[in-house]
């Protein structure tokens, strides 16, 4: 059986294993990167002592990834900053994948076309026995404050965040725009005085879209802030939802957002009726 990996690779696997093996290594060649720096300015830079920073560089040098200009200071070849530029995003999305844990199974991964490192900074709101109506408070909490909502589900919203998306969509505070799954618009058909009472939601301006084919997660835009709800309660990891506020993630979420609108059928207040 072969692997993934061709034979020939052993090289780059090397390479690989040789600056992953020290956290000193990368951010040497990381501060190379970004420029040319004397040996002072590297160990201040990088508080890598003077014998370990000798080191590293005779290592980059015999590798091509750094040499010394005419000036005598350090810098990384074009060689090393390919290096330094593909090696990090990889550590960035190893350390996400461990701080989402079970939650990474969240993510739509046929339809994620940005790194997982990009998700580093974000918080998995975990469930609590004792607060079932989390998953509903935090995404009221949040449309409270909020100019812009925008959605692709195939979720009912809970009561407590349909009241508060009809208040601000009937007030003019809050500009929303829904792309549903179309066996969920025959469902709020069969119950149009549930909030926000889709009817008159649609009437004060809301936007709603019906697509009928398949809705591979579900996303919330809130103004910056992007909600990917655990849609998968049989999983061994329950939770509420993945956060974030990085703005290549949020790019991505209206993206895909609009991607299925694009496919989809806009419904009048009348649909609810």
């Amino acid at each position: 059986m072969t692997s993934g990996i061709d034979a020939t690779a052993d090289g780059a696997l090397e390479d690989i294993a040789y600056l992953s093996r020290s956290a000193n290594r990368v951010g040497v060649l990381d501060a190379l990167a970004t420029g040319a720096h004397t040996r002072r300015e590297l160990m201040t830079a990088t508080d890598v002592s003077r014998t370990t920073l000798g080191r590293i560089l005779n290592e980059f040098a015999e590798r091509g990834w750094a040499e010394r200009t005419t000036d005598g200071d350090y810098v990384a070849t074009p060689t090393g900053e390919h290096v330094v530029r593909e090696f990090l995003p990889s550590v960035e999305a190893m350390d996400a994948i461990r701080s989402l844990d079970g939650a990474v199974a969240w993510l739509p991964t046929e339809e994620l076309s940005i790194g997982l490192h990009h998700f580093g900074d974000a918080t998995v709101r975990r469930s609590d026995p004792n607060a079932p109506v989390e998953p509903g408070r935090r995404l009221a909490e949040l449309l409270r404050d909020a100019s812009t909502f925008a959605t692709l589900t195939y979720f009912s919203p809970p009561l407590a965040v349909g009241r508060v998306m009809r208040e601000g969509v009937v007030h003019g505070e809050l500009s929303a725009e829904h792309v549903l799954a179309g066996g969920l618009v025959g469902y709020l058909r069969e119950r149009p005085d549930d909030p926000p009472g889709w009817r008159e939601y649609v009437d004060a301006g809301a936007r709603v879209y019906r697509y009928d084919g398949h809705i591979p997660c579900n996303l919330f835009v809130v103004d910056e802030t992007v909600l990917v709800p655990n849609d998968r309660a049989h999983t061994k990891h329950p939770g509420v939802a993945i956060e974030t506020e990085n703005e290549t993630v949020r790019s991505w979420a209206h993206g895909l957002i609009e991607t299925y609108r694009a496919d989809a059928q806009r419904v009048d207040a009348e649909t609810f009726a």
